[in-house]
């Protein structure tokens, strides 16, 4: 591992733990400079502190402005921008005729609504006429946006929009070698599911059906953020420039765990 990024800039959003952090952490260790991106300051800089030759760069991608700032940052800080991870994302679960407005609108404004506006922000710097390489666009989907999950409307209805996100701008960006992919995780470790095996399980779920659900995995062990880190680094890099417009299901043969 290492030396397939050299040279390149990419920005990771939703870095500062889980997933996200194991990206940027996986890039930065194939030679990419990072900017990592985090609405909690103080969770986004210690993240940073292990990222060697990383910067920082807080705000909300439902936002407009941090979007801007992301992108302004990478130029500043760095020159240009060569990668873009939309990994940022967030959950409020509920069966639907519970859902609040509010629970409905902070998931789509985070996962669909953040992606969108950093794509646009980016825009100026990833399209270039004549570019000596492919510039790379990875967005965070789920297989809750393939398969849909009950009690999980929002979030399903939000990657199943990244999704289709992802094949219209794949085919916009295309001619001037900007390859836009997407990755749609299952169950891994250390993501809102997982969160039984801590102090604390906002889901309710004990330990044991945790336990049970692991032991469902084909492959024979519940996913990391490695493994999903693994896979963006491969489509941000030289190896996947001729693929552009899919979705990577990152499962281990487990397509969906049904809670309901």
């Amino acid at each position: 591992m290492g030396g397939t990024l050299e040279g390149k800039v990419a920005i990771v959003t939703g870095s500062g733990r889980g997933i996200g952090k194991s990206i940027a952490e996986r890039l930065a260790a194939e030679g990419a400079s990072v900017v990592v991106n985090d609405v909690d300051a103080d969770v986004a800089r210690e993240a940073s502190a292990g990222i060697p030759g990383s910067v920082v760069c807080v705000g909300s991608v439902a936002e407009v402005a941090a979007c801007d700032e992301l992108v302004a940052t990478a130029e500043r800080e760095f020159g240009k921008l060569d990668i873009l991870v939309n990994n940022a994302g967030i959950t409020r679960d509920a069966m639907l005729h519970r859902m609040t407005d509010d629970e409905w609108d902070l998931v789509l404004d985070v996962s669909l609504k953040g992606t969108f506006y950093l794509c646009r922000s980016a825009a100026r710097l990833l399209r270039q006429k004549d570019a000596p390489y492919n510039r790379k666009v990875v967005n965070m989907a789920s297989i809750n946006g393939i398969y849909g999950v009950a009690g999980n409307v929002n979030y399903s209805a939000a990657k199943g929009g990244v999704i289709g996100l992802t094949k219209a701008l794949a085919r916009e960006w295309a001619h001037q070698k900007i390859n836009v992919n997407a990755v749609a995780p299952g169950y891994i470790q250390g993501t809102r599911l997982t969160s039984a095996r801590g102090e604390g399980d906002v889901l309710g779920i004990p330990g044991e059906v945790v336990a049970k659900i692991d032991a469902m995995v084909p492959i024979g062990r519940p996913g990391q953020p490695d493994d999903v880190a693994a896979s963006v680094a491969f489509l941000a890099s030289a190896d996947s420039d001729y693929i552009t417009g899919q979705i990577l299901e990152i499962h281990g043969g487990m397509e969906i765990v049904q809670l309901s």
